[in-house]
């Protein structure tokens, strides 16, 4: 009994270890499937994640680039154009006559050329007092339009009670260039014309 009692605890022992041994074997190559699936898996999850952040991204400088292109039609809008820049000296003597100082002369300055604008300035020259002087400049930073003060030169007349105050200033209007297409490029490829052949002497 004791031996035929051992002899089933032995066989039932190695069909156990040959059943463990097959589904390790059968079950092998099926662990390497699923470490590749979830490697697989892992990868496009952190595949996905970059697709929301770049589309995070897209959506931030779409935003950015609108708001750029408003402002750069707001600016535009208020920028003189040939016409308004013409008017300039115009304008200015109005608004010298309104500050109560007399524009003595002006002259056109040669014109500036800039990536995306064009300044046009103009010299002017003024009698002025002090108090009428701070009025025109006050109404000139109220222009309509983008316009520049510099160059701004006070000196004292002791000879005129009137204009205590002779004044000269540059005055710039900044007129928008749109860009310019580029220019098409030559096919490398491109045949040039042939030159027209030599006549040559025959000494006939």
């Amino acid at each position: 009994m004791n031996s035929n009692f051992h002899k089933q605890i032995l066989i039932g022992g190695l069909a156990g270890l040959l059943v463990f041994v097959l589904v390790y074997v059968f079950l092998g190559g099926k662990r390497d499937d699923l470490s590749a699936l979830k490697g697989a898996n892992t990868a496009l999850k952190q595949d996905v994640d970059r697709g929301y952040a770049l589309k995070d991204i897209y959506e931030k400088l779409r935003i950015k680039v609108a708001q750029h292109e408003k402002e750069i039609e707001e600016l535009v809008s208020i920028m003189p154009t040939d016409t308004d820049r013409g008017e300039i000296p115009y304008r200015i003597k109005k608004l010298a006559d309104a500050s109560g100082i007399e524009q003595v002369s002006f002259s056109l300055l040669p014109p500036i050329a800039k990536d995306y604008y064009t300044e046009f300035p103009v010299q002017f020259t003024f009698r002025a007092g002090y108090h009428t002087l701070g009025q025109f400049t006050s109404l000139l930073s109220g222009y309509g339009k983008i316009i520049n003060l510099t160059d701004l030169q006070m000196k004292r007349d002791t000879t005129n009670p009137l204009y205590p105050v002779s004044v000269t200033c540059k005055v710039s209007a900044f007129v928008y260039n749109p860009a310019k297409p580029a220019a098409a490029p030559v096919p490398a490829g491109a045949a040039r014309k042939p030159a027209s052949p030599v006549k040559k002497d025959s000494g006939d």
